[in-house]
């Protein structure tokens, strides 16, 4: 009988606590790929989270990098966000990194670790390359770049970091078509290494069509980060259009960040409150009844200031398997998921006006909205449910040769 080879786990974005609202597609990675690997988990601790425990077969470790009350700077938004949102969690940064690197050395001393999978290019995967060359261990990197550490860092020093960190991992992962032309931009003779590998989706049991609700006729939904990148402002300034033809249309924001204060102010700036309510981040168990409950789901994608843009947006995923129909902003990545009048509609992002007669449209005509949402629902089946996605990183990850 042959023992699990040791995965170790590098991410800034994992589940703190059962039923927490955070992102958790590293968690469902992780946790599936257990009947292959004995799965360990790096994660920064937060308030009210155990230091150490056992989630459903995996070993999760959490590193101290402040006092309880200033370990802010990764979840409610992600590094990035939080970073350009409080310049002051700068001064955390520094603690924040050598933390984690002082874990990972940790981890490698103390187990049999054969394969690191590193979550985001920064800091995790260069903060491994970093622990495996001062250990001189031969462990193996894989990388997945999920879109924010390969868009929003463009400065100089940065870019050479991430040039060497594409060159030293021994496979690197992008979640889009998109991300992949992006990451060969920084090394162009190394395409046999950088693979195309979405996150998943679970579209047998829990992102599901709910066949005993029924669709509220004039419900518009937004779910996701409050972060520039995901366009919400640009949703905002449709209503105004849209009230304008149907009064009774009615926007639901769910999701927290560190844009919800603005997002906020601009509905009352706009006198809105009667047609947008904000709910803050929810369960998967809720999320579903929001997209079974929507006419509608709209992704208003459009780059950031600082370059960042979205990398693949498994939030539409999501609405595709309950038979949600999707609008998206036409963002590069938007075009792994949807093909527009096919499975979705797209819209030019930032582009409030013609956001507004695409949702009037599907409104309008729920034979075509439900058409479109039947084909999506088919095609992510077949692209972004959880046995298919893990079934590739168990080979990208298999260190048995």
């Amino acid at each position: 009988m042959s023992t699990k080879k040791t995965l170790l786990v590098l991410t800034s974005t994992f589940p703190r606590w059962v039923d927490d609202t955070e992102p958790r597609f590293v968690y469902d990675l992780s946790q599936r790929l257990t009947g292959a690997f004995k799965v360990m988990v790096l994660t920064p601790h937060h308030a009210g989270a155990k230091r150490i425990e056992d989630m459903q077969g995996m070993t999760i470790y959490r590193y101290r990098y402040a006092p309880d009350s200033l370990e802010t700077l990764v979840y409610n938004g992600g590094i990035v966000a939080n970073l350009s949102a409080s310049l002051w969690k700068w001064f955390l940064l520094p603690v924040f990194l050598m933390a984690q690197l002082g874990w990972i050395i940790r981890l490698l001393v103390k187990h049999e670790i054969c394969v690191i999978h590193a979550h985001w290019l920064l800091p995790q995967a260069w903060l491994a390359l970093i622990a495996r060359k001062l250990l001189h261990r031969k462990v193996k990197i894989i990388c997945t770049s999920h879109g924010g550490d390969l868009f929003a860092l463009r400065g100089k020093l940065a870019t050479r970091i991430k040039r060497w960190i594409v060159r030293e991992v021994d496979e690197l992962a992008v979640v889009s078509k998109a991300m992949q032309s992006k990451a060969l931009e920084l090394s162009p003779d190394l395409k046999d290494k950088i693979h195309v590998a979405p996150m998943g989706v679970d579209l047998q049991h829990t992102f599901i069509e709910q066949k005993q609700r029924s669709r509220e006729a004039r419900l518009v939904l937004f779910a996701g980060r409050l972060v520039e990148k995901k366009g919400v402002d640009t949703l905002i300034k449709a209503m105004q259009k849209i009230i304008k033809q149907d009064p009774e249309v009615h926007l639901k924001i769910v999701g927290s960040g560190p844009q919800l204060g603005f997002y906020k102010a601009l509905t009352n700036e706009f006198e809105l409150a009667r047609n947008i309510t904000f709910q803050e981040s929810v369960s998967h168990k809720e999320l579903v009844q929001c997209f079974a409950s929507a006419a509608v789901a709209v992704f208003p994608f459009r780059p950031a200031e600082t370059g960042d843009v979205e990398g693949l947006g498994l939030v539409m995923i999501e609405a595709l398997g309950c038979l949600c129909p999707v609008i998206a902003g036409d963002v590069a990545a938007a075009h792994d998921v949807i093909t527009d009048n096919k499975s979705g509609l797209l819209f030019p992002s930032g582009d409030d006006a013609i956001l507004a007669e695409k949702i009037i449209f599907l409104l309008n005509h729920k034979d075509i909205a439900k058409k479109l949402a039947k084909a999506g629902c088919e095609y992510v089946i077949s692209k972004y449910d959880w046995p298919v996605v893990s079934t590739r990183y168990e080979s990208l990850l298999d260190c048995s040769g």
